[in-house]
């Protein structure tokens, strides 16, 4: 009960100080001024002052479309593949902003083992282009001979425009002859200019007023009537989990103290006897009732859901229970296991074995109830 109250209070203090934030916030924006710092000058003013301005960078017009194709760079006519040999290339992106970069693919396929000349970065610098380095990879067969060569060409440009990529030549020494071979395909690369966020620079002052009006006490009281609900329904929660974990009752409705766990299951057993269920020949309907009402005593004592378990199950969750001994669980694994090939593999107990099943089951009943009331002097049974 301290708890409910102690969240309740919290709850309902938090609730006033959040009305008193939005009394202070108002209701909303009813006026925004904005005005330009007085040292910006105005766009005709601005005109006027240039020719004695400081030298300063031209901006990068925005937008601008780009400028028309630059002149490819002069290549040899040359073939792209000799037969036996071929070469391709491409861009991973043909389009880019200025300083920006991007890779051109170069790839010799079939070379065999020809010694083969990738073309060098130097070898790749033309008008409008820019090649930064270069990387070879090899690619080799199943039996580790080199079929194809890939050569990675970072490029970049920082002339605005579509530029065109040529002047790319690979030679092979085949045997006693140069072979010079180039991509038949045209590259071009459409370089725009960059956004120009710095083109105008001015100093922005904002005013906002905010004009609030004064909160009702309605309006105050729903806040804190939401927050004691909502300190109740926490409170409450934490309550239940902790009857939960003690195993009790959520409710403890008045009435006659309830009966021991050890008691009622003594109880139930010694009804079990007196029906004589195997001597009337119904030995398997003996053997369940028996390994139910242990399951039950299990349940009602420690909160072990032992009917939905199976043998191997139950005895893994008794064992690690406070009041485990190794008597008690010796008990336990002889009574389910019996009962396990009495009802799966149909086995025919003699008659002292049914007998002796019954006193392994209130045996084991008593001794985990003795076991547990030294542990617990102030408790007898369970609940």
């Amino acid at each position: 009960m301290k708890t409910i109250i102690k969240a309740a209070v919290f709850f309902a203090l938090s609730a006033w100080a959040f009305a008193a934030s939005a009394q202070n916030d108002g209701k909303g924006l009813v006026d925004r001024r904005v005005t330009l710092d007085s040292k910006t000058p105005t766009s005709e003013q601005a005109d006027a002052q240039a020719p004695a301005a400081a030298p300063r960078a031209q901006a990068v017009p925005r937008a601008q479309a780009p400028q028309a194709a630059t002149a490819p760079a002069p290549r040899p006519q040359l073939p792209s593949s000799d037969g036996t040999m071929k070469v391709s290339a491409h861009l991973d992106a043909d389009t880019i902003t200025i300083g920006d970069q991007t890779v051109l693919y170069i790839r010799l396929d079939g070379i065999g083992g020809k010694r083969v000349q990738m073309p060098s970065p130097e070898e790749l610098l033309q008008p409008g282009i820019e090649a930064l380095e270069s990387e070879n990879d090899t690619l080799r067969d199943a039996n580790g001979k080199p079929t194809s060569i890939e050569q990675k060409v970072t490029v970049t440009s920082f002339d605005a425009g579509v530029q065109t990529i040529g002047g790319i030549v690979v030679k092979i020494a085949d045997g006693g002859r140069l072979v010079m071979l180039s991509p038949s395909d045209t590259l071009q690369l459409t370089v725009l200019y960059a956004a120009d966020a710095d083109t105008v620079k001015c100093e922005m002052k904002a005013d906002v007023d905010y004009i609030g009006e004064p909160l009702t006490f309605w309006e105050v009281a729903r806040w804190v009537v939401l927050a004691l609900v909502a300190a109740l329904i926490v409170a409450v929660l934490i309550w239940i989990v902790k009857r939960r974990k003690e195993h009790k009752p959520i409710i403890a409705l008045p009435g006659a103290k309830p009966t021991p766990a050890d008691k009622k299951a003594l109880s139930e057993l010694e009804a079990l006897r007196r029906k004589e269920l195997w001597q009337k020949g119904r030995i398997k309907k003996y053997y369940t009732d028996i390994t139910d009402i242990v399951r039950r005593f299990l349940r009602n004592m420690y909160g072990i859901s032992a009917a939905e378990m199976t043998t191997r199950q139950t005895l893994k969750a008794f064992h690690g229970i406070a009041d485990w001994s190794e008597e008690s669980e010796a008990l336990l694994r002889k009574l389910l296991q019996k009962a396990d090939m009495v009802k799966f593999a149909k086995m025919q107990p003699e008659s002292y074995e049914h007998d002796e099943a019954m006193q392994c089951a209130v045996d084991f009943v008593r001794k985990v109830a003795e076991t547990h009331r030294i542990n617990n002097p102030e408790n007898e049974g369970g609940e």
